[in-house]
């Protein structure tokens, strides 16, 4: 099955991954014993897939 990156429910799904990451970026911040290297990579992804909702965007208000 293939399903366009354009598709307005996956860039639904997109955008709701982007909310899970940022409220587990907050729970790990939150705590004296997180890894540092985890909220690195979640901050690394998080800004990734900032990008791509950016650049998928006009491909949504285009149809």
């Amino acid at each position: 099955m293939c399903v366009p990156v354009d598709d307005p429910a996956m860039l639904c799904w997109l955008q709701t991954q982007l909310r899970v990451i940022s409220a587990w970026q907050d729970e790990l911040a939150s705590r004296p014993d997180a890894d540092l290297r985890q909220v690195e990579r979640l901050a690394r992804h998080h800004d990734w897939l900032t990008e791509e909702l950016t650049r998928l965007s006009p491909y949504r208000q285009a149809a």
